[in-house]
C-alpha cells in the first residue's frame, strides 16, 4: 500500500511540473488543467485525520479546474 501511495505523489509532482512547464511556455489552461489534477494527487495521496486539512486543498484543487475551463482560448 504504501508503494500505491507514492507512486501517486510522484504522479501528481510529475502533473504539477508538466503544468509549470506548460505554462511558462504560453499554454495556460492546460498548464492549469494539469496543476490542479498535480493538486488533486497530492491531497488525495495525504494521510490526514483533520477533514479541514483534507478537504481544502481538494476544493482549491476544483476552484483551479473550474476556472481552467472557463479561461478564453488564447491565439
Amino acid at each position: 500500500m504504501s508503494l500505491r501511495l507514492s507512486s501517486t505523489k510522484i504522479l501528481a509532482y510529475l502533473s504539477v511540473t508538466v503544468g509549470l512547464v506548460a505554462g511558462i511556455i504560453g499554454f495556460v489552461r492546460a498548464g492549469a488543467l494539469f496543476i490542479a489534477v498535480g493538486a488533486f494527487g497530492v491531497s488525495i495521496s495525504r494521510h490526514s485525520s483533520r477533514r479541514f486539512e483534507r478537504f481544502l486543498p481538494l476544493l482549491l484543487a476544483v476552484a483551479l479546474f473550474v476556472l481552467a475551463l472557463a479561461l478564453p482560448r488564447g491565439r
